[in-house]
């Protein structure tokens, strides 16, 4: 396969540059915690997304009325306890990847970049600020700032937009098939998938091309 030839390159966030190592996945817990068990695990986040990653918020406890009111469920002092434990346990183990840091600045020296991400008001912060990882981003877009979730086309041609490029002449790396794939695929940008774990392997993808860690980077983009 030969290299993509672009001018810019667009990141998605949370599995593809960071991650929590946290022994409690916390989406899978609130579902458990809700009793929210009509719902596909998938189906579920879809509606999380739709709930907190749209606005930012005052408050963690903000964020957790909003989250209870979008399922109709009652506020309680012992659920808001369980979600307050939930989020500050996986805050304090979002990390980047091993590769993140340098992968992002070797990009960063040959590429325009953009940060592309559906995320609620808190967890990017400590990965953007706390590990310094801002700075190697021209443009960060983020869905609890404009409003907007992947896979709408319009978040991804916001940095486009800003970077005045065209489509063609960038490419988003995420994790995600439905949000970054085919989102960014419909807005007319080239595509690679990250999947670290495999789980894809095999399978026919609809993404340019597929790499298992940000270290082969270099394997499927043409650095200049």
């Amino acid at each position: 396969m030969s290299k993509l030839k672009v001018k810019a390159v667009f990141f998605d966030l949370w599995n593809t540059i960071a991650f929590t190592d946290s022994d409690k996945e916390i989406f899978r817990e609130m579902q458990i915690r809700f009793g929210l068990n009509e719902l596909t695990h998938s189906q579920f986040l879809q509606e999380c997304e739709k709930a907190i990653m749209m606005e930012e918020f005052e408050s963690l406890e903000h964020l957790y009325s909003k989250l209870l009111h979008h399922f109709s469920i009652p506020s309680g002092e012992i659920l808001l306890g369980d979600l307050d434990f939930l989020w500050n346990h996986a805050l304090k183990h979002d990390k980047p990847f091993p590769e993140s840091e340098k992968m992002l600045a070797k990009t960063k020296k040959h590429f325009k970049t953009a940060l592309v991400s559906n995320c609620e008001s808190f967890g990017f912060k400590k990965i953007l600020n706390h590990f310094g990882f801002k700075k190697y981003f021209d443009e960060i877009i983020l869905s609890c700032e404009v409003g907007l979730l992947k896979p709408h086309p319009q978040i991804f041609r916001l940095p486009l937009h800003k970077l005045k490029l065209k489509p063609e002449q960038a490419v988003m790396i995420g994790d995600s098939l439905r949000t970054d794939m085919h989102g960014a695929k419909h807005a007319g940008l080239k595509t690679i998938l990250i999947d670290r774990k495999g789980k894809h392997k095999g399978r026919k993808i609809e993404a340019d091309a597929v790499i298992s860690s940000l270290n082969e980077l270099n394997k499927v983009i043409e650095f200049k």
